[in-house]
């Protein structure tokens, strides 16, 4: 359904940003910069897990594949709609953080659901 390497970056966008926030939520009380430990930890971890999906991508079955596909859809879809509620004033009382991260898990799981119907 999609190639490859384009899931490698939605799961390295969605890794990324799970693994940041919640480094960086989970030491706040902690540590006063703890967004300076968080996106780094973040990055690391994301970029590993795209390599890693890119490579066993091809290699998967049905049921993962569609799966990280789904998975792959939610980080771009976050920072998406936080890019339009902070562009787009208006939007900032629609687009709340909950409702954000509900639109974007919604549609991982579409995907994935389109993506074991389809094959």
């Amino acid at each position: 359904m999609f190639d490859h390497r384009l899931v490698a970056v939605g799961i390295s966008v969605t890794t990324f940003l799970v693994v940041a926030g919640a480094i960086t939520a989970a030491l706040e009380s902690r540590i006063a910069f703890s967004v300076l430990v968080g996106l780094p930890v973040g990055i690391l971890v994301g970029l590993l897990a795209g390599l890693l999906a890119s490579r066993m991508l091809p290699e998967l079955h049905r049921t993962p594949r569609s799966i990280l596909q789904g998975a792959a859809v939610v980080g771009p879809i976050v920072v998406g709609l936080f890019a339009v509620r902070y562009v787009i004033a208006a939007a900032r009382s629609i687009l709340t953080g909950r409702i954000v991260i509900a639109i974007a898990l919604l549609a991982g799981a579409i995907v994935a659901v389109i993506g074991l119907l389809r094959e």
